[in-house]
């Protein structure tokens, strides 16, 4: 657990140098990867544990020697005698088993998040079996010395469970764990110590930080919701949305060069269809872009200066997207995003200057709703009425947020608190116009959100 939490703390913090745009710039990912590779290469051919393949010296470090189990590597790197005994307990065998489980997780650590597709079970396994082994070793020669127990030490068992305990620590991982283990090892017998060292590892781990996988959720920004989540939500969706959009509106009559430039001046993955204020649907950018490349090959009889009509776009624009009032709660909303799997919910309602219902308002994505909620702003965590637990769960939770929030980057920059859905008077508050904007789109000139799916 130590271990796997000393990896997850180290292997972040890397992860977001290498995330920093300064270090791109100077080190690209073919570069790195190379670098990495070399020093790799350099690194291991020393240690004869990290000179062979690693499924080969797990594979070795998880059998026994005895008679009869002839094995060719367990020989060349020491870990048997040439007459298929155990070999002894020396101050070389125990250091070169520990340099060799702290060089491949430091080498994992540096690996594990690179451009170049790299593993994290077969490290974590082979750091867990060295250091496994290492304690086999150890503990069979004060078996011998000592006689403790009655029957002899097997350090193969000890590899075994050692690297189920560090990729526990690792990755977090419980019953599949156990599961990999069994399948590898073939050993039933074993199914006790392993649920022990994966268990104990976990708690250990989750003392200090999250997963490693956890982790990089959170360090990529990627929106997942926690399915054990038990949050209380009081506030409403208008509360965090984003009410300042740069909408596509075909009531102002734009022209399909209009939709060109709408293109190359922003980046959004896609815009809000609406008509004189009335939300149409939500169009995505690659089918924009579609439908322009359709209209210079022919296949739409239409021309770039003709005039944009909505029946135009619909193809294009989907108008089963997920639709809220400003006023509903956010517990509404983390429904709809956890078991529905949407991205983004429009925001609809009645205006001052228009009486419908259909009228755009605002947007709210699941990052938006993430970001609120990790930053503390929207949710109340359930404590148990128990003496004495409201104030432990309270610290356990104030703990992750303080770590999660610690890996967020400005989220106070990122998210505006806001007090009301509307304006004094009903009205609700109209996007500033940007000069250089063709005249049918309505971009903010101060855009809080980082998130692309909300223009």
């Amino acid at each position: 657990g130590l271990i796997g939490a000393a990896f997850n703390a180290v292997n972040v913090k890397w992860a977001a140098v290498r995330m920093n745009p300064a270090f791109r710039a100077r080190v690209s990912g073919p570069l790195e990867v190379t670098l990495i590779a070399l020093v790799t290469v350099v690194t291991s051919w020393p240690l004869l544990f990290t000179r062979l393949l690693s499924t080969d010296v797990i594979h070795a470090m998880f059998e026994s020697c005895g008679p009869g189990s002839k094995h060719q590597v367990r020989t060349y790197i020491g870990l048997c005698t040439e007459e298929e005994d155990y070999a002894a307990a020396s101050a070389s065998l125990l250091l070169g088993l520990a340099a060799a489980a702290g060089l491949r997780l430091l080498q994992t650590t540096l690996t594990f998040g690179t451009a170049c597709p790299a593993g994290l079970f077969v490290p974590s396994l082979f750091t867990g079996a060295c250091l496994g082994r290492c304690m086999g070793v150890a503990m069979r020669a004060l078996n011998e010395h000592f006689h403790v127990f009655s029957r002899p030490i097997e350090p193969g068992v000890y590899s075994m469970v050692g690297a189920a305990a560090v990729l526990g620590g690792v990755c977090r991982v419980t019953i599949s764990l156990v599961a990999i283990m069994l399948e590898l090892t073939g050993g039933m017998t074993y199914i006790v110590p392993f649920m022990l060292a994966v268990l104990v590892a976990k708690i250990v781990g989750d003392a200090l930080n999250e997963g490693i996988y956890d982790l990089y959720i959170v360090l990529r920004g990627y929106p997942f919701l926690q399915e054990e989540l038990d949050v209380n939500f009081e506030e409403r969706c208008c509360d965090i949305m984003e009410s300042r959009l740069t909408t596509l509106d075909v009531g102002l009559r734009p022209r399909f060069a209009d939709i060109r430039a709408l293109l190359e001046a922003y980046e959004f993955k896609g815009f809000p269809v609406v008509n004189n204020g009335k939300f149409v649907g939500y169009a995505k950018r690659h089918r924009l872009q579609g439908m322009l490349e359709k209209l210079y090959t022919g296949a739409i009889p239409k021309q770039m200066d003709d005039l944009v009509e909505e029946q135009d776009l619909d193809p294009v624009t989907d108008s089963t997207v997920m639709r809220m009032v400003p006023d509903a709660s956010l517990s509404q909303a983390h429904k709809a995003f956890k078991q529905l799997g949407c991205k983004y919910i429009f925001l609809v309602g009645s205006s001052g200057h228009n009486p419908t219902q259909d009228v755009l308002q605002g947007m709210l994505t699941k990052k938006m709703f993430l970001l609120a909620l990790k930053s503390g702003r929207v949710g109340h965590m359930n404590e148990p009425e128990v003496p004495g637990a409201p104030a432990a769960a309270s610290s356990v939770s104030s703990a992750t947020n303080r770590r999660v929030s610690s890996l967020l980057v400005s989220v106070d920059q990122i998210l505006h608190q806001r007090a009301s859905c509307r304006t004094p008077g009903g009205q609700t508050p109209s996007p500033m116009q940007s000069p250089a904007a063709p005249p049918f789109f309505e971009p903010s000139s101060d855009s809080i959100s980082e998130d692309p799916e909300a223009p």
